[in-house]
């Protein structure tokens, strides 16, 4: 999140993003012991994107950042169920909660503000309209995530707000999401975190 939100405006680092995103989802799916099928077919997957991406920026193809936003979302929405899987299995085999269960289930809720914000950025892409309204400033990938995270934590500083309808509905979506996660998935691990079953 940090090289997403401090790494300069341009396609390469959208490019790079895109890779960081493709070797966490890999990562995640060694982590969760995944079905070797499973993992080729993500690794397929990870690689066809990754090559599209690097040649639509070596061709400088206007549609190439569109494309990009559309993997890197594919590849946030892909590691969630992943690291899911690979947590209850972990639970069964250890029969307890564990700080590594703890740190999935926070993983997920950093993914659920990078869908988020990927998703506001192909909005943004696809529209054709700035996503923020006028003068909060530029509709960079950098923006989408501190937008994103502001929103899911619900702090609302309130120096970047959606333009259009559909920005403000998901902006609302996201803030319940990430509440209703924290009061109930979090708590319970929290709560349970060290106890045998």
């Amino acid at each position: 999140m940090i090289v997403v939100m401090a790494a300069p405006e341009g396609r390469w680092a959208e490019v790079v993003v895109l890779l960081l995103q493709g070797a966490a989802l890999f990562a995640s799916l060694r982590a969760a012991q995944s079905d070797f099928r499973l993992r080729v077919a993500c690794g397929v997957i990870i690689g066809l994107s990754l090559a599209v991406s690097i040649s639509l920026a070596v061709f400088d193809v206007d549609s190439g950042v569109e494309f990009v936003r559309w993997a890197s979302l594919l590849l946030v929405v892909l590691a969630g169920p992943v690291i899911s899987i690979g947590l209850v299995r972990q639970v069964k085999d250890q029969k307890a909660i564990t700080i590594h269960t703890m740190l999935g289930v926070l993983c997920i809720y950093l993914l659920m503000s990078i869908a988020f914000a990927s998703g506001f950025a192909l909005i943004h892409e696809v529209s054709g309209d700035p996503f923020f309204r006028p003068g909060d400033g530029a509709d960079s990938i950098s923006n989408f995530l501190y937008f994103s995270l502001t929103t899911i934590t619900t702090a609302g500083l309130g120096d970047f707000a959606p333009a259009g309808n559909l920005g403000r509905s998901l902006t609302g979506a996201e803030a319940l999401i990430g509440q209703i996660y924290l009061v109930t998935v979090v708590a319970v691990i929290v709560a349970n975190l060290g106890r045998k079953r």
